[in-house]
């Protein structure tokens, strides 16, 4: 069966049970997890709508042998078998004994002693006119039978604290927490007054190309800015658009420019081409089933632009009271328009950078909503539509931005910790997430936005060191910061000209 039937049944049986119909939900789970004994949220979803704990644990062990972070899972897990031990321990408080059968011995013992001290009181009331010798037999009886009285109670005592001890509710197991990897490099701390009017680089060598990116007063505070069109190593810049917007990026033949792009009238944003004229300014992906696409990258070896985007499958609500906006990532062939939607859960996406070859997508995934929150990048498989970490760091680092190298063999991208978003360093690694991270940009300011240029030799990135963010240009062969901006609007890469 193909995964679109697969979805279908698993879209029904969610409905279902959220409506209560449980043996419906059932069937339809079922159905799934036949179909595909690996899928993680059917077998999740069918834990939810069976009856037995057995059938219970059985499920929820199937989602952690497929996905062992699933700390739902986990969680479920362990509330069952905790329930089970406090269950065993009601039952049986020791090997053979039960509750009721301990209970049962210790107050016979009780009833023992009050008979022995009555008929030990009966007798010695009628005994007193015997002689004082008698009296001292009789109290040296009592003596014996309250030592002995005492030395009973005592056991009594002691065994209602060993059953006490022994049927003491468990206490609930903390869930194990989803294994969390710490980068293999240091961050560099935040200067304590915060970047300054620090002197200016000397400006990059000539012959570096065309640089895109996003310039000026952000009045609005809403992160859009006039798009820029730079000349690396003459100093010369000019408007590409009278539009404003944010995440510019070149066409493969370098002639167009797609960007997120503000509409003022209606206060929202959406993805529009343009001509490095300014002509043409078009927007894209119209009357297709998504809202407010954003963050376009384009693969450049084919017309395919990859983004993120709200579906508006009307499925897709947020319960959780949050209003959460829950970015997808597409892609959309521009000669066809075939558009293909990549993922479909409840996480939030952005960043998507699509490789050379137009086979794997990098993008950053945040499951806002989930047990697990916090930025990481993944690597999702255009066909298969799997999943691979590329980081698993959570809420501990901030992940964000990444863009391949040409070659289509490293990531770059920004990360900062989460106590200082704020101070964030560019990051190049493997795409295939081996061997130990580098940090060629690390720097007490913030770091941010870095793209590879054409030939892979140099990294352009957005910093904040001189008091507002410019654009600098990293040589990775010669270890050289240069600076291609010096003014006091905010201003950040783009793209390179192919």
């Amino acid at each position: 069966m193909s995964q679109t039937n697969l979805q279908e049944l698993l879209k029904k049986g969610i409905e279902a049970a959220r409506e209560g119909n449980k043996a419906e939900a059932r069937g339809y789970f079922e159905q799934v997890v036949e179909l595909d004994e690996q899928n993680e949220r059917g077998w999740f979803w069918l834990a939810s709508v069976v009856e037995s704990e057995d059938e219970k644990r059985i499920c929820l062990k199937n989602v952690l042998q497929i996905n062992p972070g699933n700390e739902r899972a986990r969680a479920a897990l362990d509330k069952i078998e905790t329930r089970q031990q406090r269950s065993q321990a009601e039952a049986e408080v020791m090997p053979g004994v039960t509750r009721r059968q301990l209970t049962l011995a210790v107050g016979a013992g009780a009833v023992v002693i009050a008979l022995i001290l009555i008929v030990f009181v009966a007798i010695t009331t009628t005994t007193n006119n015997r002689i004082a010798q008698e009296r001292r037999d009789a109290a040296l009886i009592v003596q014996a039978q309250t030592e002995a009285a005492v030395t009973q109670t005592a056991l009594v005592v002691q065994a209602e604290e060993t059953m006490l001890a022994l049927v003491s509710p468990t206490p609930t197991p903390t869930a194990t927490p989803r294994v969390t990897l710490p980068p293999t490099f240091t961050f560099t701390p935040p200067p304590e007054e915060g970047p300054g009017a620090a002197t200016p680089l000397a400006p990059p060598p000539p012959g570096l190309g065309g640089l895109v990116g996003w310039s000026g007063r952000d009045i609005s505070n809403l992160g859009f800015l006039p798009i820029m069109l730079f000349q690396v190593g003459s100093g010369q810049s000019s408007l590409v658009t009278d539009d404003i917007g944010a995440n510019p990026i070149f066409s493969p033949d370098g002639q167009r420019v797609l960007y997120t792009r503000y509409f003022p009238t209606t206060f929202d944003f959406g993805i529009s081409a343009v001509t490095l004229s300014g002509g043409e300014n078009r927007p894209i992906g119209q009357g297709l089933p998504f809202l407010k696409p954003k963050m376009p990258y384009f693969c450049p070896s084919a017309n395919i632009l990859s983004f993120v985007a709200i579906s508006t499958a009307s499925r897709e609500i947020d319960f959780s009271g949050q209003n959460v906006q829950i970015f997808q990532v597409y892609t959309l062939n521009l000669d066809n328009n075939d558009l293909q939607r990549l993922t479909n859960d409840q996480a939030v996406y952005s960043y998507p950078a699509i490789s050379p070859d137009c086979s794997r997508i990098a993008a950053v995934r945040n499951d806002v909503r989930g047990s697990s929150p916090g930025e990481d990048i993944v690597i999702i498989d255009v066909i298969s539509r799997s999943q691979t970490p590329l980081t698993n760091d959570l809420g501990n680092f901030i992940e964000s931005a990444p863009r391949w190298s040409p070659d289509g063999t490293q990531l770059t991208y920004a990360a900062a910790q989460a106590t200082t978003p704020k101070n964030n360093d560019i990051i190049v690694r493997s795409a295939d997430g081996s061997g130990t991270p580098l940090v060629p940009i690390r720097d007490a300011a913030d770091d941010i936005y870095p793209v590879f240029s054409p030939d892979g030799r140099y990294i352009a990135f957005a910093s904040n060191r001189t008091g507002f963010y410019n654009i600098f240009i990293y040589d990775q062969l010669e270890g050289t910061t240069y600076q291609l901006t010096n003014t006091e609007e905010q201003t950040y890469p783009g793209d390179w000209k192919p």
